[in-house]
Order: structure tokens, then sequence, then C-alpha cells
């Protein structure tokens, strides 16, 4: 099969803003989505109903990991297959991995409706919360089950050298979701209903310009029902490069379950909602570094599998240096103008302006160097290395912030949650670092 190598350009620059630029707008998107659904519901029900989305999101971290664990393995497969023009076999694990998508989003999907009240409960849902959380679950779910399948597959999009489209993926979805969540909260007044369909309304719009774009004459690699048979050494490589993914998202959940009932115990109903501003407005400042691991994840895994390994490196650190650019913007803005922010998601209730900006100023206090937590972990998962990506996952996560989130609440109360991010942030920066630091040395490359 000849065709044009994607993965070759004038510049190690232009290919990386080729392949990180339509990636960030898209998370950039999903960003605005979060920030706009919290808008709306802040000034329209309240900080119940914030809190009401805040307690949910640990079960959309369960969709996010299976959905990551399956696709960035099968894509970090795909890519490597790719850069050693075995095509038939990038098409071969691309079919299992859509197979294998679709029956663990439904099965969550089933075990979420089955035990929601008690899921809700158990990521810090008080009496006062679970009304508004319940309403919107009952309706997201399906959303979320379509979301899971469509984002493992759009990494194939990007990977396969058509990043714009994948990005318009994201785009359409979060457009459709912008236009119709004023009209279904603002207008027609259905509350938490309202915004959980109009993220359905988005995930659907994104789920058939997936599937029209694999079966249209753009996708060059076609999914096969002869691929569809599920074959294990495959599924085990897979597994073995998104296990990171996967622990790094299901120690996420755990943390949020840790996080949220901390700070229901520390601040009440309105910390919780407090958080969720917090985490609404620094998904717009983060996604945007994550749209950069994105499309930085391919061209790694392409150079390692052709074996330019310096090429793979040289990408890892340009990729480090832009994102940090980004995160000193983001630091500043949000120390600076903490309160102003705050107050657009809520303008009357001063505990909880008060409450999120300081949460916002704690937690974002080591945002300049968090892009060498996130892309080491991205670099050792293209390069299919599990082990060291699994390690940084679970510093960060399980071996670092879970303990600070326990015990520093013990000394400084309700900020000692908001601060535990920041003693985590620094020792996984410093371990990501030291790691990729000894692994440059092997091709003799320098971190800096």
């Amino acid at each position: 099969m000849k065709q044009k190598n994607p993965f070759l350009s004038t510049s190690l620059s232009s290919l990386l803003f080729k392949f990180s630029a339509p990636a960030v707008a898209g998370m950039i998107a999903n960003a605005l989505y979060n920030i706009i659904a919290r808008l709306l519901v802040g000034n329209e029900v309240g900080h119940l109903g914030i809190a009401g989305i805040t307690v949910t999101f640990p079960i959309t971290i369960i969709f996010m990991a299976f959905s990551a664990f399956i696709g960035v393995g099968g894509n970090a497969l795909f890519s490597i297959a790719l850069g050693k023009k075995k095509y038939g076999e990038a098409e071969n694990i691309m079919g299992n991995t859509i197979i294998l998508l679709v029956s663990v989003s439904i099965a969550i999907a089933i075990f979420t409706y089955l035990f929601l009240d008690e899921l809700l409960i158990l990521f810090g849902a008080s009496e006062n919360v679970l009304p508004y959380a319940k309403e919107y679950m009952d309706v997201a779910v399906i959303g979320f089950t379509l979301w899971s399948i469509g984002a493992g597959m759009n990494h194939f999009i990007r990977s396969s050298g058509h990043p714009k489209i994948a990005l318009m993926t994201q785009i359409i979805g979060n457009v459709v979701n912008v236009i119709v969540g004023p009209l279904f909260i603002y207008i027609l007044h259905w509350g938490m209903t309202g915004a959980a369909l109009a993220g359905i309304f988005g995930q659907v719009s994104s789920f058939i310009w997936i599937f029209l774009f694999f079966f249209g004459k753009k996708s060059t690699y076609k999914i096969k029902v002869k691929y569809f048979v599920l074959k294990l050494n495959i599924i085990f490589a897979a597994f073995a490069i998104g296990v990171s993914q996967l622990v790094f998202q299901l120690s996420s959940c755990f943390l949020n379950l840790i996080l949220n009932r901390s700070l229901v115990y520390y601040g009440g109903d309105t910390a919780l909602a407090a958080i969720g501003i917090v985490m609404a407005v620094n998904s717009l400042i983060l996604f945007t570094v994550f749209g950069i691991s994105q499309g930085t994840q391919p061209l790694v895994g392409y150079n390692y599998g052709a074996r330019h390994f310096s090429t793979a490196i040289q990408t890892t650190k340009m990729a480090i240096r832009w994102s940090s650019i980004i995160l000193i913007i983001g630091f500043f803005i949000t120390e600076i103008f903490a309160v102003p922010i705050v107050k657009l998601f809520n303008s009357t209730d001063e505990n909880l302006i008060a409450m999120a900006a300081r949460g916002l100023r704690f937690v974002n206090f080591m945002l300049p160097v968090i892009s060498f937590h996130i892309f080491g972990s991205t670099y050792f998962q293209a390069i299919n290395k599990p082990v060291q990506a699994t390690f940084l996952s679970l510093a960060r996560q399980v071996l670092l912030l879970i303990p600070f989130v326990l015990i520093l609440p013990l000394f400084f109360g309700l900020d000692g949650v908001f601060l535990a991010t920041t003693f985590a942030d620094f020792f996984a920066c410093l371990i990501s670092a030291i790691l990729l630091y000894h692994y440059f040395h092997k091709y003799n490359q320098k971190l800096f």
C-alpha cells in the first residue's frame, strides 16, 4: 500500500505544530464546554448545581479511563506499525481496538445505571447534592458512553495523518453543546437535565462524524469486519501500553473520591462547588497542554518505530518548552485574576467566591513546571515503555497526592486539601525530570 508519509516535514517544529494545533484547538473546545456548562448551571441553579456536576466527575473519569486504556494503547501500536510500514497490521490493530471500545463502554454504562445512587454517595454527594447529581447522570450516561467510544477512535484519525479531521470531531460536538446548552438551561429552564441533554446532543454529533470519516473516501485505513476478530497478541500488547493510562485515570477516580469527601468534611457542599469551578478553569489551561501531548504521541511513536531515537527525544523536549510557556501564562492569570474569574460562575455567593478563588491560587502554584510530568508519561507510553509510564502515573496520583490529601488537612484544614496538589505536583515533576534525564542520556541527549 503506497501512500504519502504524513510524518515527514521540512522541520520538526512545523510537524509538531501540524499535529498539535488541531489537538490543542479540540481540547480547548472541550475545556470551554466544561466552563460554559458550569457557568450556566452556577448562575441558573446555584452552587448545589455545580456541586452536583462535580460529584459526577469520578464516573466520567471511569469512562475516560477505559477509553484511554484501550484507545491510547491501540493507537501506540498503530503508530509503531505505520513507522515500520506494516499497514495491514495497523488496520488489524485498529479493528480490534474499536470492538474493545464498544464492548467495554456499554458494559460501564450498564454498571453505572445499576448502581448510580450508591456511586454518587460514594463519591461525596450529600443529601442536598444527590438529587442534582442524579438528575444530571440519569441522562448523561448515554452521552458518556458515546464519548468513550468516539474518543478512543479519534486517536486513529489523528495518527493516520488527519489531525484536522480529528479536531473537527471535538469542535462539532462542543459547538452543538454550546448552542443548545443555553437553550435548554436558560430558556427552557430544564436545569440539570438540560445540561446533560446538551452534552448528549454534542456527543452524538461527534460520534456520527467519526463514523462518516472511517467509511468515507478520506480515510486511508478502513474499518474492516475481518479485523473485528479479537487477537490476544494485539489485546495484550495494547493493554500493556495503555495500562499506565488506566492506572492514572482510575487512581484519579480514587483520588477524586477522597478529595470530594475531604472537601465536604472540611468545607461542606460549598467546597465541592468551589473545586468544581477550579477544575473548570484549570481545564482551559491543562487541556491545552494535553492537546500538545496528543499531537506529540504519534510523532514520538513513529520516530521510535523508525529508529529515529534522537528525533523522538527532540520532539518531546520541544513539546515541553511550548507547554511551559502556556502554563506560565496560565499561572499568572489565575493568580492575579482569581476573584474576577470565579465571579463568572456565580457573582452573588460571597462564601463560594472567596473559597474558589483561594483554592484556584493554591492548586495552581506548581503549574509552570507540570509539563515535565505530563510529557514524561507521554514519552514512555509512545515508545512502548509501560513500566516507566505506569510508575509516573502512580507516583503523582497514588504515592503522592492521595497521602497529601489525607495528611495536610489535619494541619491546615480546607487549605490543606487545596495545597495537596501543590506538594504532589512538585515531587511528581521532580521524579519525571529525573527519569527523562537518565533515559535521554542513553542517547547522548540533554534534558534542557
